[in-house]
């Protein structure tokens, strides 16, 4: 089956060159690109279909890869990332095989090393339990997930229809785009495996991609609050908006004692009051 590996980018030439030829190498060769560019500037990429689109955000990104698609399984990755040449063939292993429709990675630092374990979201006191219940899967035991890492992951092309692609009024920053996807999948049916052998190696780069369009750490609030109203209750999404709001504005609480943050704090919590009563 013909795999077609789908790469958001923006102003990361340099980035998004490594990980073409990290692709180039891999063990397998039943693969296409596609890499959907929203660059100020693009640049000519070669090995693969690149699209240059005057969108912005990584949610519509992907959906038009997806469109321009060929193959019968997707493969997302983020355009700051490194793999290996076993990947693709790790990534895709439980889909070709029929175990799974839906298969996370294992996101690495750039050594390749796992998460520490002490990172385990399962004792974080983060009282958001969105963050809590979706957060990125960790270390070396492969297991069911409710995960989906949308720059480490793939999924059959006729689930990603199914269940209707990324939320594009996430963008432009698409801050929880894949913690939406996760509950989704989970809302139609679709288990999510974590594939510990499929190691991403994340460079995380400084600048370019949505870090330039946006807060993801304030969007990524509200957009929390949205999921629990789509995908749980009315009363957990209002605790939610509580504890968020709880949290800016113990933030402006703070910065009345340093004074050249209390115009920055104050002007983010009014921010966040807005967005979470739109």
């Amino acid at each position: 089956m013909l795999i077609s590996i789908i790469i958001p980018t923006r102003n990361r030439f340099e980035h998004v060159s490594l990980l073409l030829a990290d692709i180039l190498n891999q063990d397998i060769s039943n693969y296409e690109i596609i890499v959907v560019d929203q660059s100020d500037d693009p640049k000519p990429l070669a090995h693969c279909k690149h699209i240059v689109t005057d969108t912005l955000g990584p949610c519509v990104s992907r959906n038009i890869g997806a469109k321009h698609s060929e193959g019968g399984i997707l493969v997302f990755l983020d355009d700051d990332a490194r793999i290996e040449a076993n990947f693709l063939r790790e990534i895709t292993h439980p889909i070709v095989h029929d175990r799974f429709d839906v298969v996370a990675g294992a996101i690495c630092d750039p050594t390749g090393a796992y998460k520490p374990k002490g990172n385990s979201f399962l004792k974080t006191k983060n009282a958001n339990f969105i963050k809590v219940m979706t957060s990125n899967p960790e270390g070396a035991i492969s297991r069911i997930t409710l995960a989906f890492p949308a720059g480490c992951s793939a999924m059959l092309k006729t689930v990603f229809n199914a269940v209707g692609g990324f939320e594009e009024s996430f963008d432009p920053t698409g801050a929880g785009e894949d913690r939406d996807m996760a509950l989704k999948l989970y809302q139609h049916g679709y288990a999510i495996w974590y594939n510990a052998n499929a190691k991403l190696l994340h460079a995380t780069a400084p600048t370019g991609g949505s870090r330039e369009v946006g807060s993801r750490s304030v969007m990524l609030d509200v957009h929390t609050y949205r999921m629990c109203k789509t995908y749980f209750s009315e009363e957990l999404a209002e605790n939610i908006k509580q504890v968020v709001l709880k949290r800016y504005r113990d933030n402006f609480k703070k910065a009345l004692f340093k004074w050249h943050k209390v115009r920055t704090k104050y002007r983010v919590l009014k921010q966040v009051k807005r967005l979470l009563n739109e």
